[in-house]
């Protein structure tokens, strides 16, 4: 049960299909499109005007019929007709500039549909075409983070990539210029909702190394940069807290996690788990337990994170 708290599996309740991307909100969403490079087919005067491009030279479709191919797979909201749209584009246009954006989609989609092979497939596929395209990273950060138990054979490896994606997500941001189609206020916001992102990612790998303070460091961050309270980063801040026994911290962080929603799994026979209600329980104890003297010696210690603790 202890292993549950942050080997990865509440972290498939938060990715759910209501959520874009990786549930950063509206303001990710602009960031997407206002990153998205000039789409305009050569060939094509009358085609819309496509978004203020950057310096660098643009991927473009050679053809209207591969820009109106491009755009049906990037409109399509349903994932499953989506990946269909796409895998028709890839077929159709093997050698087109667009390969990275129907990669990019096609991470997203399978991250929607919590299909964490092909997650892993396509991410990859998207930063081979372009190593820091940040959607991919911060996909790739989180979704390996949440997906890595603490007794897995390969632990290691997966959180170094984990952390290596997350950190590159940060160097990148930092680096990109502002669209011109935002208002410098928004795009400070949209930075901070990515940026939030990748240190949910840091926090989450911290949390299984069991190096709790740096995970308190960067699940702390995230809560300060998103512009709305994810009630899954308050619980894994919770559980930091907990392990270190600073038990009013927890508590008080594990209230705020009810308040923003909470977290429930399904368990067995139809049955919801509530995380945050199983940790505010154990924490409560283990405050009494460590105030509480026993004979002998000081307060009872707090329990280890292989322990039964929610």
């Amino acid at each position: 049960m202890a292993n549950q708290r942050y080997s990865g599996k509440t972290a498939q309740t938060r990715r759910s299909p209501g959520l874009v991307a990786l549930a950063v909100g509206i303001l990710f969403s602009i960031l997407l499109c206002s990153l998205a490079p000039a789409f305009a087919a050569q060939e094509t005067p009358a085609t819309p005007p496509a978004p203020d491009p950057p310096p660098s030279k643009q991927p473009r479709a050679k053809s209207q019929e591969e820009f109106q191919a491009y755009q049906k797979f990037v409109r399509e909201q349903n994932p499953d007709e989506q990946i269909r749209l796409l895998e028709d584009f890839l077929l159709q246009y093997p050698d087109s500039e667009l390969k990275e954006f129907a990669f990019q989609a096609a991470t997203q989609a399978y991250q929607t549909k919590n299909d964490y092979p092909r997650v892993l497939t396509y991410g990859e596929l998207t930063l081979a075409e372009n190593e820091n395209n940040l959607v991919a990273l911060l996909v790739l950060a989180s979704s390996i983070s949440e997906r890595t138990g603490k007794s897995d054979a390969d632990r290691d490896e997966k959180l170094a990539d984990a952390e290596q994606y997350a950190k590159r997500a940060l160097d990148v941001l930092a680096k990109l210029p502002q669209p011109p189609s935002l208002a410098p206020e928004q795009w400070e916001r949209t930075k901070k909702e990515a940026s939030a992102t990748s240190r949910a990612a840091l926090g989450m790998i911290g949390l299984i190394r069991e190096d709790f303070p740096r995970a308190e460091s960067e699940l702390k961050l995230a809560v300060e940069l998103a512009s709305q309270a994810d009630p899954v980063t308050l619980y894994r801040l919770g559980l930091c807290y907990s392990f270190q026994k600073k038990y009013d911290l927890a508590l008080e962080t594990l209230g705020q996690a009810a308040e923003s929603g909470g977290v429930k799994i399904s368990a067995s026979e139809g049955e919801t788990r509530d995380l945050v209600a199983e940790a505010k329980e154990f924490v409560l104890k283990a405050k009494a337990a460590s105030e509480t003297p026993v004979s002998g010696g000081a307060g009872a210690p707090s329990p280890s994170p292989g322990s039964s603790a929610p």
